[in-house]
């Protein structure tokens, strides 16, 4: 970004300001709010708090590249302290969302703005904030994650989930546009696989490299910045454009490409260099989420000075697919640091065992001629394969008619496939306590672990099939679990109830990831027998002359019970009837149903006609009613259930396969 737009920004930032000020105190005063921050000891990720431009966000170096003193404390992006000139665009059915706070400067001015569901934030380590643009809610989430050149936490993970939480479906695609800057230089040559891009360039399909860098020396680079595109988790972008900030900045979608044009930012006169990432519009069915993930940060390059000075990169770590087979790029940089032309350069590259070469490709490659100060750069797409676990150096030798040879290695580490292993690690066994399942509901937990080399990508573990169980709390079958490292095995748990029919049910699940074969588990689990009963419960099953003990009226696994009438007979010779109150079964969260006690008084040893109804029908288990006696003398006390009517909602009367159970109390002197 040069000296004239910063002009402008002061300018613009003072006018804001004093509008603000005359007529939205509260609202200059939000302007003025620090920056969200998530920093490490290589970069820090800032994020606009809003409410302008809320959401957009900077990537800026802190100590940078270990290896590099002059890297610490600069820019990625343009944008310190407050983002602003990086935005994404959201295109829903042809029109165009800006992402995040509204604003009224040029980045993204003309586009519709959604309305903020979760504002930023840093969570769980992660700058994130949530927009509902139309009926597509979109999250951001940043954060750190390794360099596949570097292995260090110096790279921006940028993902953005895409829902569909309305009705109808939608064609939805996202472009991503990155204001890169390096340092102090607004203007450096964006670099990916063997083109040098200097002026509008657009990139699709196999076009696109896995990465593009960015440096301003080869000699002495202040920063090198990296943007991943392809691999792991990544979502490859079907069109990257590389142009001046300006053009991007006033077109939320299309950009008119001009072959030929450098990066002057249009409408000024500045060197000023941009990269969108777009992503096709596709279909988007109402509850379908995307996911679109890409890194931006560091980059590494192994340098080799010298008249020809010599740069290597490659990813530092590829991990196998499932298949045993690893694709990635190699790129030599070769700079003619020499006062005159170096003739004839040429470039070999040299491979350990396990590695290859792509078909077509060639080990030496022509580059022809370079002036003083002139970089070229050749790639090479290799494969590693089984043998090449463990890894090794890759090498280029560059030579040329006059002038010395050089050379540079670098190191590739090659990671086995993932490997997923699924198992059922908890299901308890069901057994009947007090005509019920205990315990219910159900615990199920799920094991996932990596036992293999590399990080398993979107993973997922699934519940297939659960038997005549019921997931418990509107729990959903499948779950995201994201990356799966190796050897770091997670728990999932999942909780089942419901009505499932006597007898083994089989409970069987999957672990799945995009880069991993599936592992499947299942158990099975034994539901006893239980059928619909009513029964006397005694409070105590021993009690003395003279103790107060209760008896209840428990109706246990009855379905579709709409009511129940009964009697209770008792032995009044024995016991004296206290009174009667009314069951939990009728009396469910503080609503009272429709009960009565029933008749007390009419026959001696005998309560007629206790009934209740319940407000909708159920699958019955509770108490209906509760008999409170006093003891009076020694004996067994027998108290039995007569006359029994269930009830559905029509009226028709529910047949039981049993007579009621009856109880019996035990008065004693011990």
């Amino acid at each position: 970004m040069g000296i004239s737009r910063r002009a402008r920004v002061v300018v613009a930032a003072l006018v804001l300001l004093l509008s603000a000020f005359a007529m939205h105190p509260g609202v200059a005063e939000a302007d003025t709010a620090a920056p969200i921050e998530i920093s490490n000891e290589f970069i820090k990720i800032t994020v606009n708090p809003g409410p302008m431009e809320a959401g957009r966000f900077g990537v800026e170096t802190t100590g940078g590249d270990p290896r590099n003193p002059v890297d610490d404390s600069l820019p990625l992006i343009y944008g310190r302290p407050m983002p602003w000139t990086s935005y994404t665009t959201i295109r829903i059915d042809g029109s165009d969302w800006v992402f995040g706070g509204r604003t009224t400067r040029r980045a993204g001015r003309s586009g519709m703005y959604g309305e903020p569901v979760s504002l930023p934030q840093v969570r769980d380590g992660k700058a994130v904030c949530s927009y509902m643009v139309g009926d597509i809610l979109v999250t951001q989430e940043l954060s750190f994650v390794k360099s596949p050149s570097t292995r260090y936490l110096d790279t921006a993970r940028i993902h953005y989930k895409v829902e569909n939480v309305g009705s109808m479906t939608r064609d939805v695609g996202l472009r991503m546009m990155i204001d890169t800057m390096l340092g102090a230089n607004d203007g450096a040559p964006l670099r990916a696989g063997e083109r040098t891009i200097v002026s509008d360039t657009m990139l699709s399909g196999r076009e696109i490299p896995d990465y593009w860098q960015a440096f301003d020396s080869m000699v002495e680079p202040s920063v090198t910045a990296q943007g991943t595109m392809a691999g792991g988790e990544l979502a490859p972008p079907s069109q990257i454009a590389f142009s001046d900030w300006g053009s991007f900045a006033d077109n939320l979608w299309d950009v008119n490409l001009v072959a030929g044009r450098e990066f002057v930012r249009a409408k000024e006169s500045d060197l000023d260099s941009a990269v969108a990432m777009y992503w096709t519009p596709a279909l988007l069915a109402p509850g379908q989420v995307r996911h679109y993930v890409t890194y931006y940060g560091l980059g590494g390059i192994t340098l080799a000075p010298g008249k020809l000075a010599l740069g290597m990169t490659a990813p530092a770590e590829v991990g196998l697919s499932a298949d045993g087979v690893g694709s990635f790029l190699a790129v030599a940089y070769i700079n003619n640091t020499g006062e005159g032309p170096a003739h004839d350069v040429t470039a070999t590259l040299s491979l350990p065992v396990g590695f290859k070469l792509a078909g077509g490709h060639a080990m030496t490659r022509t580059v022809g001629d370079l002036e003083p100060g002139e970089t070229a750069q050749v790639s090479w797409q290799v494969i590693a394969g089984w043998g090449a676990v463990g890894g090794g150096n890759l090498g280029v030798n560059v030579t040329a008619t006059n002038a010395d040879s050089n050379k540079v290695s670098r190191r590739v580490e090659v990671l086995a496939p993932p490997r997923l292993l699924a198992r059922i690690s908890h299901l308890e066994a069901l057994q009947v306590r007090d005509e019920r399942i205990y315990p219910w509901p159900v615990r199920l937990t799920v094991r996932v672990e990596n036992t293999g080399g590399s990080p398993a990508h979107w993973s997922r573990v699934q519940l297939d099939t659960v038997g005549g169980f019921e997931i418990v709390g509107g729990g959903v079958r499948e779950l995201l679990i994201g990356t799966l490292e190796p050897s770091r095995p997670q728990d999932f748990s999942w909780i089942l109830g419901g009505h499932p029919a006597a007898g083994t049910h089989t409970i069987l699940v999957t672990a799945s990831a995009e880069d991993a074969s599936s592992s499947r588990a299942s158990a099975s689990i034994q539901v006893p027998d239980i059928r619909p009963k009513v029964w006397a419960k005694p409070g105590k099953s021993r009690v003395m002359p003279g103790d107060i003990f209760s008896v209840e009226v428990m109706i246990t696994n009855v379905p579709d019970l709409k009511s129940a009438k009964f009697d209770l007979r008792y032995d009044d010779d024995l016991v004296d009837l206290a009174m009667v109150s009314r069951g939990a079964l009728f009396a469910v969260e503080g609503v009272l149903m429709p009960w009565n006690e029933g008749d007390l008084r009419s026959a001696p040893g005998r309560v007629f006609g206790t009934w209740g109804a319940l407000d909708s029908p159920d699958y019955a288990w509770g108490s209906a009613a509760t008999f409170y006696f006093q003891a009076k003398k020694m004996g067994d006390a027998l108290f039995s259930i007569e006359n029994l009517v269930l009830t559905n909602e029509s009226g028709r009367v529910i047949s039981l396969e049993s007579v009621p159970t009856p109880c019996t109390v035990q008065i004693t002197r011990q």
